[in-house]
C-alpha cells in the first residue's frame, strides 16, 4: 500500500543515504567515507566552474554572452569613473584655490559664469550637483545591466528546465517507473531556477566583480605601487583563509543537499498521493515527522552555509583597516607625510569602500556555487540528453489502418531480475477482433503492453506491425515510436486525470486539438456520464485526480478519451475493474463496435465473464 511504501521507503532511506546522517549529525569536522570520491570530483575550480557553465550555452546564447560581457566591462568603467569624481571634489573642497590655478579647471569656472556661477562657492556646488548626477547615471546604468544579465540568465534556465523534461520523459517506461518523483520535481521544477539564481547570475557577478576590481587595482597600482601591492596581498591572502577553510565543508554540504531536496519533495508527493491511507493507517505523524527531520537537516546546512557567506565581509573589514593602516604606516617609514597624504587616504578609503564589498560578494558567489554544485551536475546531464527522442504531437503524424500485430517469439526482461517475465511469446492480434489477455498477477500482462506500445524494448524476439496497405514493419526499428504510438488508444489501470475542466482532460491540453462534441455528449449517455457530470460536461471542473468522482465515474471518464478519438489500435489496462456487470456489458458493446470498424482493441482483464465475449484470449499462464 502506499502508506507502507512510504514509511518503509523513509525508513530505508534513513539508513541507506550517509549523507543524510552527515547533514542530521556532523556536518562540520568528520568527513564521512562514502562521500570522499564525491569531494574529489565537486572540488574543482571557480575557472573551470565556469567554463562548465559557458558550455551548457548554446550558440545563440553565447553569442549574447559577449555582449553581456560587453555591458559588463562598460558597467565597470561607469564604476570607476564614478569614483573617480569624488576625488577631484574633496580636493577642490580642501584647497578651493586650484580652481584659480588649474588651467582646465579656471575655464570650466569661466563657462559656468556665464549661467551665473560666479563665485568658487557656487562651482563647488554645482559640482556637487554632477557628482550626484554621475552617481544617479552610474546606479541606473549599473540596474539596467543587472536587468539584462538576469534575463538571460533566467532564459537559460528555463531552456535547460526544458531539456531535463525532455531527457526525463523520453527514458525506457522501465526507468521512468524506477525513477524517484521528489528528485524529478527537483531536477526539472527547482534546480534550474537555482542554476540561474546561482550559477549564471552568479557567474556574471563573479566576472563583474573582478574587473572592477582589477580596474582599481591598476590604478592603485599606478598611483602609488607599494600601498597598491600590500592591498594585493592582504586581499589573496583572506582569499586564501577562506578558500582553505570552506572548500571541504562545501563540497560536503553538496552532497547532503542533493540528497536531502530531492527526499523531502518525494515525502511530500507520496502523502498527498496516499492521503487516505496515511490518515487511515495513522502514519501521518510518522511521515510529518521524516519530513521535518529531513528539513532540519536542510536548515541546519542553509543555517551554516548563511554564517560562512557572511564572514569574509566580516575578514574584509578587517583587511580594510589593515590596509589603511599599512599604507599610513608605509607612508612614515619612506618619510615624512608628503602634501598629498590626505589625497591618497581618502583614496584608499575609497577603494576599500569599492573592492571588500566586491570581495565578500565575490567569495559568496564561489561559496554558493560549491555548496549547489550538484545543480550543474543536473543540467549537464540534461544538456547531454538533448538529442534523445522525444514523442512528438506536431504536424506530419503518419496515420496507418487496419492494423494486424504478431508477436513473434519475444523474451520479456527487466535489467533488476535474474528471470525474463516471459520467454519466447508468439501471438497475433488481428484488427476487426476485440482480444483479452489473461493472467495470474505478476504473468508479465503490463509488461507486455508496454511491449505492444514500443516502451519496453524486447530481450530477444520482435513485434511486427502489418496495415492493409503495407508489408510487416518491425516495432522499434522499422516503424519508428513516433510513428506509432500516436495511431494508438491506451487507458491504464490507474485514471490519469488532472484539475481543470472535461474539456482540459480529454484533450490533455493539447494545442488546436479538438474535441468532436455530438461524440462526445453521445458516449456520455452510453457511460452514464451525464448525472454527475451535468448540463455541460465539457466544462465540468475536475479537482485534482479526479477526486471529486467516484472511483467508477473516474474510470468511465478516462474511457471516454479513449474512446473519443479513432485509432488504429485501443490497449485498455483492466479498464472495467471499478465497473458493475452492467456497465460493463456497455462498455464492452462499445469497443465491439469500434472492432468491426476496424479498429484492433485489446483488453488486459481479470474478469473471466468479459474475457470469455472476446474474440481472442491469450492466457500468460498458460504461455
Amino acid at each position: 500500500m502506499p502508506c507502507l511504501q512510504l514509511v518503509a521507503w523513509q525508513r530505508r532511506t534513513s539508513i541507506l543515504t550517509p549523507s543524510t546522517k552527515v547533514a542530521r549529525h556532523k556536518l562540520s569536522r568528520q568527513e564521512p567515507s562514502p562521500s570522499k570520491t564525491y569531494l574529489l570530483q565537486t572540488s574543482t575550480s571557480t575557472y573551470a566552474t565556469l567554463r562548465r557553465v559557458y558550455q551548457l550555452l548554446n550558440k545563440k546564447e553565447r553569442n549574447r554572452s559577449v555582449f553581456l560581457l560587453l555591458s559588463i566591462f562598460t558597467n565597470s568603467i561607469v564604476e570607476i569613473l564614478g569614483l573617480a569624481v569624488i576625488i577631484p571634489v574633496i580636493g577642490l573642497v580642501i584647497q578651493p584655490e586650484t580652481i584659480q590655478t588649474n588651467p582646465s579647471l579656471h575655464h570650466a569656472f569661466e563657462l559656468a559664469g556665464t549661467i551665473g556661477i560666479d563665485t568658487p562657492y557656487r562651482f563647488l556646488i554645482l559640482l556637487c550637483v554632477i557628482m550626484i548626477g554621475a552617481f544617479l547615471f552610474k546606479a541606473l546604468f549599473g540596474l539596467g545591466v543587472n536587468l539584462f544579465q538576469a534575463r538571460f540568465s533566467f532564459s537559460v534556465a528555463h531552456r535547460l528546465s526544458g531539456l531535463l523534461w525532455t531527457y526525463h520523459f523520453s527514458k525506457s517506461l522501465e526507468r521512468m517507473r524506477s525513477s524517484n518523483s521528489g528528485r524529478l520535481l527537483t531536477e526539472i521544477n527547482t534546480w534550474p531556477i537555482t542554476f540561474a539564481r546561482l550559477f549564471m547570475v552568479g557567474g556574471v557577478l563573479i566576472i563583474s566583480e573582478l574587473t572592477v576590481i582589477a580596474f582599481i587595482t591598476i590604478g592603485l597600482l599606478f598611483y602609488n605601487p607599494i600601498v597598491s601591492l600590500s592591498i594585493a596581498v592582504l586581499i589573496l591572502t583572506g582569499a586564501t583563509i577562506i578558500r582553505t577553510l570552506t572548500k571541504q565543508r562545501l563540497a560536503r554540504y553538496s552532497h547532503s543537499l542533493r540528497q536531502l531536496e530531492p527526499h523531502t519533495n518525494s515525502l511530500i508527493t507520496n502523502a498527498i498521493r496516499g492521503f487516505l491511507e496515511v490518515i487511515t493507517f495513522r502514519a501521518s505523524d510518522a511521515v510529518r515527522d521524516a519530513y521535518l527531520k529531513d528539513q532540519k537537516s536542510i536548515f541546519r546546512i542553509q543555517s551554516n552555509t548563511t554564517v560562512l557567506q557572511v564572514s569574509p565581509s566580516k575578514l574584509y573589514e578587517v583587511l580594510a583597516v589593515t590596509a589603511v593602516a599599512s599604507s599610513i604606516i608605509i607612508t612614515l617609514i619612506q618619510g615624512a607625510p608628503q602634501a598629498g597624504f590626505l589625497e591618497l587616504l581618502t583614496l584608499m578609503a575609497i577603494s576599500a569602500y569599492r573592492i571588500m564589498p566586491s570581495m565578500s560578494r565575490l567569495n559568496n558567489a564561489v561559496m554558493q556555487m560549491r555548496t549547489y554544485i550538484h545543480v550543474l551536475d543536473a543540467m549537464e546531464t540534461g544538456q547531454s540528453g538533448q538529442q534523445t527522442r522525444e514523442v512528438s504531437t506536431s504536424q506530419g503524424i503518419k496515420t496507418i489502418a487496419g492494423v494486424d500485430i504478431q508477436v513473434n517469439d519475444i523474451t520479456l526482461s527487466y535489467e533488476t531480475r535474474k528471470q525474463p517475465v516471459l520467454n519466447d511469446l508468439t501471438h497475433s492480434f488481428h484488427h476487426g477482433n476485440v482480444h483479452a489477455i489473461i493472467g495470474a498477477s505478476g504473468s508479465g500482462k503490463s509488461t507486455l503492453i508496454s511491449s505492444l506500445l514500443c516502451l519496453h524494448q524486447p530481450s530477444s524476439g520482435a513485434i511486427f506491425i502489418q496495415s492493409s496497405a503495407s508489408q510487416p514493419k518491425n516495432l522499434g526499428s522499422d516503424l519508428s515510436i513516433q510513428d506509432w504510438i500516436l495511431n494508438v488508444g491506451y487507458l491504464s489501470q490507474q485514471p490519469f486525470l488532472f484539475q481543470g475542466t472535461v474539456r482540459d482532460n480529454l484533450t490533455l491540453c493539447v494545442p488546436d486539438a479538438r474535441v468532436n462534441e455530438s461524440k462526445v455528449f453521445e458516449l456520455v449517455e452510453y457511460l452514464q456520464l451525464s448525472e454527475c457530470l451535468g448540463p455541460d460536461p465539457l466544462q465540468f471542473e475536475l479537482q485534482e485526480g479526479g477526486s471529486n468522482l467516484s472511483g467508477g465515474q473516474q474510470q468511465r471518464l478516462a474511457l471516454l478519451r479513449a474512446l473519443q478519438v479513432d485509432r488504429a489500435v485501443l490497449i485498455l489496462d483492466e479498464a472495467t475493474s471499478a465497473l458493475d456487470s452492467e456497465l460493463r456489458d456497455v462498455v464492452f458493446q462499445l469497443l465491439k463496435e469500434r472492432a468491426l470498424a476496424g479498429c484492433n482493441v485489446i483488453i488486459v482483464t481479470h474478469d473471466n465473464q468479459l474475457a470469455k465475449q472476446c474474440d481472442t484470449v491469450l492466457n500468460l499462464d498458460a504461455a
